[in-house]
């Protein structure tokens, strides 16, 4: 294994978290004037339900590929395979049951067609989201960043047209149909060339896991969900019912700046977990190039980020500087929190004790719910960033301790 392999990845990761926060910017500040703000709030929120169910029907298995496919050698076609079956068949199932409960009512068209769309967007991007980890974990990173900024771009060019194409839901259209191109490409890469690759050069070198053992995995990363994906998005339900439509594209925007400079730490963190199970021998040279890449990435940035937030924001327009500024200062400094549990969710997954982590970790992020809920009446959207900026000081408090103690046994 060359020895820089781990910053490639990492970097290939940030690169893809980097073009896809650039274009994704361009696509809001496109549709901040394309569209009034209440109806890209409920567009927001839309995206914020589709995302969120299909995380819940991945089952986890991100993470699973992630840590085991780089030692599944001549497995890999079908675990990956009835990976993909089960995740989408979840997917589906939980789409029909949000529609039919009524939890949609706000934000999606009524129409039968738009409900079908939204049921078909969740499917689709179930396998888009599982098949980067399936490349991660593959050690194909660079295709991650190409498939995204290719995605990013092609739904940016899309909202112009579908303005003219439809009146209604058009941001969620082109957000969602690059999917379809992605999906096709890439899965005829991985099921044609990569995998196949993989199983020739690589024979197993570790007895994957039982299915109890996966079932157990998946459980514990099932209840990280509450802190990872699961909260954030019941915050934005929170905010659409609370306060707004417009209030949640006040929050939105700026939430979305933070999370995607924490996506940069978290491919970090991907590409050692990787190398990790790759070469567990290795494991102390692993975490000091991760500690020292994150450093690099996360200081200058929040700093940066910090200083020129009211900037950034006033690309999308006056209202969004004026009302999200001290919201985006405020996730930015959390981030350094949130940037230790990433880092030991690694080590979690390395010694196959994701349920102590989560434990603690939903202690943490039920203090974050119940704060949100009680303060948002008085602070607005404000309320979110001292939660959050709670929650990061529980979670540091928490796993920093227990991550040097893990490091140097190293």
């Amino acid at each position: 294994m060359r020895p820089g392999l781990l910053i490639q990845n990492a970097m290939a990761l940030m690169i893809s978290s980097g073009g896809t926060a650039v274009v994704g910017i361009a696509f809001w500040i496109v549709a901040a004037h394309l569209y009034t703000a209440s109806e890209l709030g409920q567009s927001t929120a839309e995206i914020a339900a589709m995302l969120l169910l299909s995380t819940l029907a991945q089952l986890s298995f991100g993470s699973i590929f992630e840590r085991f496919l780089p030692v599944a050698g001549e497995l890999t076609h079908g675990f990956v395979r009835r990976a993909y079956l089960l995740c989408t068949a979840v997917g589906f199932v939980l789409a029909l049951g949000y529609l039919g409960l009524g939890f949609a009512q706000s934000f999606v068209p009524s129409a039968f067609g738009w409900r079908l769309l939204f049921v078909v967007a969740v499917v689709l991007w179930t396998i888009f989201a599982l098949q980067d980890s399936v490349l991660i974990g593959l050690r194909a990173s660079r295709w991650v960043a190409v498939e995204n900024i290719a995605f990013g771009v092609a739904k940016l060019a899309l909202l112009p047209l579908v303005v003219i194409l439809t009146s209604v839901d058009g941001i969620f259209v082109a957000w969602t149909a690059p999917v379809v191109g992605a999906i096709v490409a890439v899965n005829w890469y991985l099921f044609r060339r990569r995998i196949p690759e993989h199983a020739a050069k690589s024979a197993s070198t570790e007895k994957l896991p039982t299915t109890r053992t996966l079932f157990v995995l998946a459980s514990a990363q099932y209840a990280s969900l509450l802190s990872s994906v699961f909260l954030p998005s019941i915050v934005t339900l929170i905010v659409i019912q609370r306060l707004g439509p417009i209030a949640n594209a006040h929050y939105y925007l700026p939430s979305m700046i933070a999370t995607n400079l924490g996506l940069f730490c978290w491919g970090i963190v991907r590409s050692f977990l990787v190398e990790a199970s790759s070469e567990p021998g290795a494991l102390r040279r692993h975490a000091n190039s991760t500690i020292r890449a994150l450093v690099v990435v996360l200081f200058p940035s929040v700093l940066f980020g910090y200083v020129f937030a009211p900037d950034y924001l006033r690309l999308f327009g006056g209202a969004y500087a004026a009302q999200g500024t001290t919201l985006m200062r405020m996730l930015l400094i959390s981030l350094l929190g949130s940037t230790v549990m990433v880092f030991y969710s690694a080590f979690a997954w390395l010694d196959q004790r994701v349920w102590w982590m989560t434990l603690r970790n939903v202690l943490s992020s039920i203090i974050y719910l119940v704060m949100v809920y009680a303060l948002i009446g008085r602070l607005g959207i404000n309320a979110i960033g001292v939660a959050t900026l709670v929650y990061s000081g529980t979670t540091m408090a928490i796993f920093l301790p227990i991550s040097i103690r893990r490091y140097l046994r190293t």
